[in-house]
């Protein structure tokens, strides 16, 4: 198997929601342990550097970042799903800050991941669906201003669809976002049809694949082949994949229906994709770490 590079912070542990949501708080150190405990996949651990406000401001406005910075002092809500306190806000500069440095380690076609990121619902004025920032837009819009490229693609995996992220990039060509996700019909957030295919100049740069409740495996797979042949013809210079495992079984977020070895399958699958920054995203079940060792297993194979 390939090495594989981790990126990580124990500030990521500060984006803590509270004790009544469905995030979990054990799951990186379960990750960890599994990990270490095993001898297929060799691994290095880069610490996760802390992002700035100009960072931020790349893909959100100026007023939002205002909002957010208020209300994590006063503990106000950002939504009803989406609290925010200093502990939270100081987490998420470092989130931001590894995924910023997990795109520039897959540029150098490395294997890597971040152990936490793609809050995919994150728009450019607005936090939702237990995201603050949407980081892996800011990544990609920081890379951009480097000039170190000029086009990626996002494909998201997540069982919800990536709204916010859809929103920031509907009108950039230079942008290529994917979603298989769960018929919006019957799941959160209620966007992510199929007919949206983005905006002016970014008309058909924007890809909803829509799964009806009770997908599985096959169907996924299928749906996820498509996904992949138009990344491909897309060739952009970077590839952002936010690897939701709430599609599992047992999630119950989600009305899928993947197995543990399903995940084994779409590793293989990604393989093949280069230059492909892997952000570990969703999920709301105890496995969580089995399903992102089943992915890694399949993906460095």
């Amino acid at each position: 198997m390939r090495g594989l590079d981790i990126i990580y912070s124990d500030n990521y542990l500060k984006y803590d929601l509270g004790a009544d949501n469905p995030i979990s708080r054990t799951k990186t150190g379960e990750f960890f342990r599994q990990i270490k405990a095993q001898s297929k996949i060799s691994f290095k651990i880069h610490e996760a550097p802390r992002a700035t406000d100009e960072d931020i401001l790349l893909a959100h406005t100026p007023g939002y970042l205002k909002e957010v910075k208020w209300s994590a002092v006063n503990r106000i809500d950002l939504d009803p799903d989406t609290p925010v306190d200093e502990n939270t806000l100081e987490g998420s500069y470092y989130l931001i800050g590894g995924t910023i440095l997990c795109l520039n380690m897959a540029l150098q076609d490395r294997k890597v991941v971040n152990i936490i990121g793609g809050m995919h619902h994150s728009g450019s004025s607005r936090g939702a669906g237990f995201c603050v920032f949407n980081d892996h837009a800011i990544a990609i819009r920081k890379l951009q201003s480097l000039n170190l490229i000029k086009t990626a693609t996002v494909i998201d995996l997540d069982v919800h669809a990536g709204n916010g992220t859809q929103e920031i990039f509907y009108r950039d060509p230079s942008v290529l976002t994917i979603s298989i996700h769960q018929d919006p019909r019957t799941q959160y957030p209620g966007t992510g049809f199929e007919w949206e295919t983005g905006a002016e100049a970014g008309v058909g740069a924007n890809v909803n694949i829509t799964l009806p409740p009770g997908t599985r495996e096959e169907a996924y797979l299928n749906a996820l082949d498509t996904a992949i042949q138009r990344l491909k013809k897309f060739s952009a210079d970077i590839n952002v994949l936010v690897l939701g495992v709430d599609t599992f079984k047992e999630d119950g977020l989600g009305n899928f229906l993947l197995e543990e070895g399903t995940y084994f399958k779409i590793g293989q699958k990604l393989k093949s994709v280069d230059k492909l920054a892997v952000l570990f995203g969703g999920g709301y079940h105890r496995k969580i770490p089995d399903l992102w060792m089943r992915f890694l297993e399949g993906y460095l194979s």
